[in-house]
């Protein structure tokens, strides 16, 4: 089985690999969990603010869990989106991340990383979130 395995070839081909929405307006700092999560054998969709996340959420793809960063530019920011999620789509797990250290207690009950954040980290989290060993 390839949901959280680490040696799924291929995540975009493995019919079981969770998706995770991945929504970091910083390209190279998404770009890095992204590729680090692929690597670990998920499905990863990228969206650069809420806008895009919501539409990507919107499209029918199945989301498994949303990290997402908590300063994003636009109207909705990252805690704002976790709501949205939490209130439309409450299947799937929020993974939060910041530079301010208070800004998870925003959003009670969600778990909010510090960046600079190791991927390792994130990455076995995730896993342990979605019920992967």
């Amino acid at each position: 089985m390839c949901a959280l395995a680490p040696t799924c070839p291929e995540p975009d081909s493995c019919p079981d690999a969770r998706t995770i929405l991945v929504v970091e307006a910083d390209v190279l700092t998404r770009d890095g969990i992204a590729q680090h999560l692929r690597g670990g054998g998920f499905r990863v969709i990228e969206a650069s603010n809420a806008g895009e996340a919501v539409d990507a959420l919107g499209s029918g793809e199945t989301v498994h869990l949303l990290f997402t960063a908590v300063n994003m530019p636009g109207v909705m920011n990252g805690i704002m989106l976790a709501r949205w999620v939490q209130q439309n789509h409450r299947q799937i797990r929020v993974l939060l991340t910041s530079s301010q250290s208070d800004a998870g207690k925003a959003l009670p009950g969600e778990y909010l990383f510090a960046k600079p954040y190791d991927p390792e980290e994130v990455e076995e989290y995730i896993r342990r979130v979605l019920g992967g060993a």
